[in-house]
């Protein structure tokens, strides 16, 4: 008699707003290198991951990504009448 054993592989659900995020920063990190701009990780400061600080001459400045909240992709323009 042969034991089956049942094996339930899960797939990864693929967060499409992460990898945004990472493309942007990647953008940005890669010019700030081509302008001679020293940057970090944001983590080695305690900020979350993702985040990084730019070593300005004048200031720190931090960046982060944040994209839209759940169950929205894009931003709202907020559009001003006047009447």
């Amino acid at each position: 008699m042969l034991n089956e054993k049942k094996v339930v592989k899960r797939t990864k659900k693929v967060n499409e707003k992460d990898i945004a995020k990472n493309e942007v920063m990647d953008i940005i990190k890669k010019a700030l290198e081509q302008n001679g701009i020293n940057y970090k990780d944001g983590v080695d400061y305690g900020m979350t991951k993702g985040t990084i600080i730019v070593e300005h001459d004048k200031a720190d400045v931090q960046i982060k990504p944040i994209t839209p909240k759940v169950g929205l992709t894009r931003y709202q323009e907020v559009v001003i009448v006047e009447e």
